[in-house]
């Protein structure tokens, strides 16, 4: 059984292709809801909860490829041979190191938002130490700056203190174990390796995951499709849901619900 808590969002057709989808750090596989509800029409839909957030367990010594193992177990349990995978922030990077993984199971993916690597030492142990004094919900000031673009949390849209406020019920001790496999996660001498199809999608004004970091990061794997999703910080998902599950949409359309040739 996986070690992570998960959702099906469309179970009506068992062999539909299954898309699986990661949340960023500090939030729960609801972040995904606006998209996830969109792409259930094709796909078999399945939005998972990282170790210690929402209804998953903590585990020991959470490092990425430990739940890119955790991944490839909700797949087993949905008799999914094969897959497609779309990650935001953390989980961005997850569908790179499981690109490299498990490039016989997963045929997509989409990596939203993220990086080979994500900081450096000094600024995990910055953030370790405020969670560590004010809890996660000391974090909410600066993040939302980080997660949302200018004005969106002046809109009359409750996409926003709803994600906020599932940073603030994040347990701080599971915030801190993926911090800690963030600190450690850094797979930047392997992107050239990645060989399935691949879409990178960047927020306009993200500043953790700028566009022009995310363009070279496509540039970077062969084949590879790259977009910006407008007016957008560094959760679009919650911003502009629909823009993202359009371009998802397409992308895994082509890649999933063809079926791959058997030459």
């Amino acid at each position: 059984m996986s070690k992570l808590a998960y959702s099906i969002i469309n179970d009506a057709d068992p062999a539909a292709p299954v898309l699986i989808l990661g949340p960023s750090l500090g939030t729960t596989q609801a972040l995904w809801a606006g998209v996830a509800y969109r792409l259930a029409d094709d796909f078999r839909v399945v939005a998972f909860d990282l170790p210690g957030h929402g209804r998953s367990p903590r585990i020991p010594e959470v490092t990425i490829d430990r739940i890119a193992d955790c991944v490839l177990e909700i797949a087993d349990e949905l008799n999914a041979a094969t897959f497609g995978y779309a990650g935001i922030s953390i989980s961005g990077g997850l569908a790179l190191a499981l690109a490299l993984k498990a490039p016989e199971r997963v045929r997509a993916i989409g990596a939203l938002c993220c990086g080979p690597k994500f900081g450096d030492s000094s600024t995990w142990e910055q953030r370790i130490a405020r969670v560590r004094a004010g809890g996660t919900r000391s974090l909410i000031p600066d993040t939302a700056d980080r997660w949302f673009a200018a004005g969106f949390l002046d809109e009359d849209n409750a996409a926003g203190p709803i994600v906020l406020e599932m940073l603030a019920g994040t347990d701080d001790e599971s915030y801190i174990d993926c911090c800690r496999a963030l600190e450690r996660f850094d797979i930047d001498g392997s992107v050239e390796a990645i060989s399935v199809p691949a879409m990178f999608l960047a927020g306009a004004q993200d500043p953790s995951n700028p566009p022009e970091a995310m363009r070279a990061l496509h540039e970077r794997v062969e084949g590879s499709e790259f977009a910006v999703i407008p007016d957008s910080g560094h959760l679009p998902v919650a911003e502009h849901p629909e823009l993202v599950a359009d371009r998802l949409t397409s992308f895994f359309e082509e890649q999933l619900v063809t079926e791959p040739s058997a030459g």
